[in-house]
């Protein structure tokens, strides 16, 4: 039995009429897709909460304010080679001064719990110091287990 390619051609006039148009089609290369989604991204807004930072350096008469979104990003990244996954960071703020923060996390099962909830408290203290120059207490920062995944 001999094989032969049929691509269809002549056997419906509305299939061959659909392929011509899509051969025919200009398709819009990559970059100006890109410069496409660039430009809409930067068109997007996004609210932020203003946070009082202190100087590294005490400068007289100036302030100094961090995005939320910043501070709650520094906070994930301290957070990254923990056993634990993070589902919300909510920061406490009184005014514009950072207090404190809540976390929701998922983690393994079996997870050793008191050492892991020192290990975020400390992290967290540390990369709010980081971020914002200011050092909130272990106990302002709340974590709430939300999950319990497999390991």
């Amino acid at each position: 039995m001999a094989v032969t390619l049929d691509d269809g051609a002549g056997a419906d006039p509305i299939l061959d009429r659909a392929a011509r148009e899509l051969r025919d089609e200009e398709t819009p290369s990559w970059v100006t897709v890109s410069a496409a989604i660039l430009e809409t991204l930067r068109r997007t807004t996004r609210r932020t909460t203003p946070i009082d930072a202190a100087f590294p350096s005490e400068a007289a008469g100036d302030t100094l304010r961090i995005g939320d979104h910043v501070v709650r990003l520094a906070v994930l990244r301290a957070l990254g080679g923990l056993p634990s996954r993070v589902r919300a960071v909510e920061l406490d703020v009184d005014g514009r001064r950072l207090i404190g923060a809540s976390l929701d996390i998922a983690i393994p099962y079996l997870q050793d719990l008191d050492e892991l909830v020192v290990a975020i408290e400390t992290r967290v203290v540390d990369a709010l110091a980081e971020v914002v120059g200011v050092r909130v207490s272990p106990s302002n920062v709340r974590i709430h287990v939300v999950d319990v995944v497999a390991p």
